[in-house]
């Protein structure tokens, strides 16, 4: 059986950890007591070995050995048009495994579901929680940022501020009706994977995507539903990036 891996986001791996509530709830499904081995991360890039601890107050996790460095990935974002039902959480879980490292909700016109108030808190840490798994699950040290819904444009300014506008990478529109093919394009990272609602970007969307220089492109072959064409986009690029 392999040595259970716990994700304890944000924590100073350097110390001993107080396992969160979510951490101690996994152990306790997988019947790991106290005295057994347990490899934690912090979603940051970073694990390490280490024993689970019993206190008067709690479990903690006590590292054995030095900080490791996860395999790096190259930087790339989906930029994600909320969709109808569950299908948000399995392209969560999708991307994670892959190795997607930002996930950016876009809340589109075109968009049937908008998540806000107390409904948006508790959908942001279920997406959270499903992050931290998938990452847990495939041997990832690093869980991607997850920022909640925002429009196109509110999308836009932030990448523009966060670049001090200069443009930096690239960002790849999924459009059925592009030109270009994405297998044809010049990859740089950080590249940004943009794919619309069920009802695809509407207009204005597609035109302040193009106003701030994105790229229109197309998948070959059949066109796929939006939760399918998120994790293979992302797939695509990161194994033309040499990260798959």
């Amino acid at each position: 059986m392999s040595t259970p891996r716990v994700p304890v986001p944000g924590a100073d791996l350097a110390g001993d950890v107080v396992l969160p509530p979510a951490a101690r709830h996994y152990l306790a499904v997988r019947r790991v007591a106290a005295g057994q081995a347990v490899v934690l991360f912090d979603g940051r890039g970073h694990e390490v070995d280490a024993v689970v601890v019993e206190l008067p107050d709690g479990l903690i996790a006590r590292p054995t050995g030095p900080i490791r460095q996860g395999a790096e990935s190259p930087v790339v974002q989906l930029w994600y048009g909320l969709p109808k039902g569950d299908k948000l959480d399995a392209v969560i879980r999708d991307v994670t495994e892959l190795g997607v490292d930002r996930v950016c909700l876009l809340a589109c016109r075109r968009s049937v579901v908008q998540l806000e108030g107390p409904r948006l808190k508790q959908r942001m840490e279920r997406l959270q929680r499903i992050a931290e798994e998938a990452a847990r699950q495939s041997g990832r040290t690093r869980v991607p940022t997850l920022e909640p819904p925002c429009t196109v444009v509110e999308a836009l300014a932030r990448r523009a501020a966060l670049t001090g506008g200069v443009e930096a990478g690239c960002l790849l529109v999924l459009q059925p009706t592009a030109t270009a093919t994405l297998h044809a394009v010049d990859l740089v990272a950080p590249v940004g994977v943009c794919v619309g609602p069920e009802g695809g970007f509407a207009p204005e969307e597609l035109a302040a995507f193009e106003a701030a220089g994105a790229l229109s492109v197309r998948l070959q072959g059949p066109i796929l539903r939006t939760e399918t064409a998120a994790p293979i986009a992302c797939a695509l690029v990161l194994h033309g990036l040499g990260g798959l």
